[in-house]
């Protein structure tokens, strides 16, 4: 077996089905398998999978945590490369697979790659940009990022993205997910393989859709959580005043006007979302703020402010 690719699920939704017939349509002379590890799914997310030639791992839902999962997928692959996929991303074409190991059959220092992300149809326009920012065609960070290069900007080289990855499992083996955090499982993860002299790797040929719709409030309860795993990952190197925020939400606002103005967006469109940007960037960072002191709030409030986590 060459390749084992890992998807945990919980109640997957319909676009499942896209996931899953994306990968099953990969052009591909390796050999691999697919282990879906489900926590209690409710919908019809095991009558989709029954379509579909994988292993299903059932566990309780008081199980899950987004390391200890990945671990578990780890253990059960009998792949060389573990590659994971989440629920809601859609292999863009048949190439994915192939082009997410290419660098790493070559360079065995490198021990993960990240594939490139593409909004789906309907994605907001700040989380189009986002998205565009972070995985876009001129992205510094297209070459394989070494330590020498993560001392100097450890922050900036740390990005790394479990939503379509792969790594060597050997790799896995010395330095498995943690197991404690609330969320960026991947950003640790690489971050201690930096350190420990690895490489990672972007590979933009290796693509695949993926964007979220959220309500304010999940919004809020997503940051909230990307806040507390900051904290985790990287300590006290973080500076966000709660004064400031207001003017954060207005800059970051007119960062996505500028956005939607060079990608064509409508005029009554653009206007339109002056006030809804604000009020979608005042959630996120003022969630975001919330989760860096999460440690100093009552449980009562962590438990109602959290989307994923368990505190």
């Amino acid at each position: 077996m060459d390749i084992s690719i890992i998807i945990p699920t919980k109640n997957a939704g319909a676009e499942f089905d896209k996931c899953l017939a994306g990968i099953s349509q990969q052009k591909t002379k390796h050999k691999y398998e697919v282990i879906v590890i489900d926590s209690g799914s409710t919908d019809n997310t095991l009558n989709i999978l029954a379509k579909y030639p994988a292993r299903l791992i059932k566990i309780a839902p008081e199980e899950f945590g987004h390391g200890k999962t990945r671990n578990l997928g780890a253990r059960l692959a009998q792949g060389d490369y573990l590659v994971y996929i989440t629920q809601d991303a859609i292999p863009a074409n048949g190439n994915w697979l192939d082009r997410l190991i290419k660098d790493m059959r070559q360079d065995t220092q490198i021990a993960g790659a990240y594939s490139r992300n593409l909004p789906k149809p309907g994605c907001g326009p700040s989380d189009a940009r986002y998205i565009a920012r972070a995985w876009g065609d001129n992205w510094e960070l297209k070459e394989i990022t070494d330590y020498d290069a993560y001392k100097k900007d450890y922050k900036k080289l740390v990005f790394f993205s479990n939503i379509s990855s792969c790594i060597r499992k050997e790799v896995w083996e010395e330095l498995p997910f943690s197991e404690d955090l609330i969320m960026a499982e991947d950003q640790d993860w690489s971050k201690r393989v930096l350190e420990a002299g690895y490489k990672i790797v972007y590979e933009p040929e290796s693509v695949v859709y993926h964007s979220h719709t959220y309500t304010r409030k999940q919004l809020f309860k997503r940051y909230f959580d990307a806040g507390a795993a900051h904290k985790q990952v990287f300590g006290d190197n973080n500076h966000v005043y709660l004064l400031l925020i207001p003017l954060f939400a207005f800059i970051v606002c007119m960062l996505d006007l500028k956005f939607m103005r060079q990608t064509g967006y409508r005029l009554a469109v653009t206007i339109k979302w002056i006030p809804i940007g604000i009020v979608h960037h005042l959630a996120e960072a003022t969630g975001f703020w919330f989760g860096l002191h999460s440690k100093h709030l009552p449980a009562w409030i962590t438990k109602k402010f959290t989307m994923y986590g368990k505190y």
